[in-house]
């Protein structure tokens, strides 16, 4: 049997982990998932460990997306794009890093947005600065969008992500922005899309802007797993816009993963009944409302 460590630092119980747990028991895959709780000084050592040992990779959680893509030998170019890296595959001692978090956003835009990519707004707001947010900065740029203000509530994270798009965004502008409910505002009125990848007010079942700050007609990918409809999907959806939550997303990543981990696809039905059981939601819950 080979093991599959999920490396982060948290003890809460990863949605991931159930998912990809109920994929390879249908697939009979004989791939052992164990959690490694590793604290940002540790991770080296993890990877180190990870290079001898019947290990097929790693699978890599919050905190350490972006300094795990330092550490492996090579990169995909989604990881390269971001600079992040949420799975790890291993080749004999070599590691390679990819980031399926960007065909997560892939899919998460495209079942949101109009199927002509070129009615697609050219301008988003993004919040947050984690491996969710470089992975919609990376999907937007390729996508042709020409304005992307990125909010973050520790400005010098927003400015770092900013900093590792330099090269590539040289034909479009993409700014780090304070968070400040008047420039949030100002930036929404000038956007078509708005993404929310800082799971700010999600716990608290909470909107991370206030619903006075949205423009009608707004598309509105929220990447929060936990409900159907979140108070910032509910709040758009009052004034005219088009909402999705995280959950094509996550399970597009999630399939994704399960690819380069084992070489098949895996069954989309068992992945989305074990997503919503973990999550104790109804089966197949609604993602996208609007009109």
């Amino acid at each position: 049997m080979q093991r599959l460590p999920v490396i982060g630092q948290t003890s809460t119980h990863s949605a991931f982990e159930a998912v990809q747990r109920a994929a390879l028991e249908q697939a009979g895959v004989d791939l052992r998932l164990e959690r490694w709780e590793r604290r940002p000084h540790q991770l080296g050592d993890a990877f180190d460990e990870l290079r001898d040992g019947p290990f097929a990779g790693a699978l890599v959680v919050a905190p350490h997306k972006e300094r795990a893509a330092t550490l492996v030998n090579a990169l995909s170019e989604d990881a390269k794009a971001t600079g992040a890296v949420n799975l790890v595959v291993r080749d004999g001692p070599k590691l390679r890093g990819h980031n399926t978090d960007v065909d997560g956003l892939r899919a998460g835009l495209t079942a949101l947005l109009p199927k002509a990519q070129g009615k697609w707004p050219r301008a988003a707001v993004v919040l947050g600065a984690g491996g969710g947010a470089r992975a919609a900065v990376a999907v937007l740029v390729g996508g042709g969008f020409q304005h992307i203000s990125l909010f973050n509530r520790h400005l010098h994270r927003a400015e770092a992500v900013v900093t590792h798009f330099a090269r590539s965004t040289r034909h479009m502008e993409l700014r780090a922005r304070p968070w400040h409910e008047t420039i949030m505002e100002a930036e929404l009125a000038k956007a078509g899309l708005l993404v929310d990848a800082s799971g700010i007010g999600a716990e608290e079942g909470a909107s991370p802007i206030p619903a006075a700050l949205l423009p009608e007609g707004l598309y509105v990918l929220d990447l929060v797993l936990d409900k159907t409809a979140t108070p910032l999907m509910r709040d758009a959806k009052e004034r005219g816009g088009t909402v999705t939550n995280g959950r094509a997303s996550f399970l597009a990543s999630s399939a994704a993963t399960f690819r380069l981990l084992t070489g098949s696809d895996a069954a989309p039905d068992v992945m989305g009944a074990a997503l919503d059981t973990d999550l104790g939601l109804p089966e197949e819950g609604v993602a996208v409302v609007g009109d």
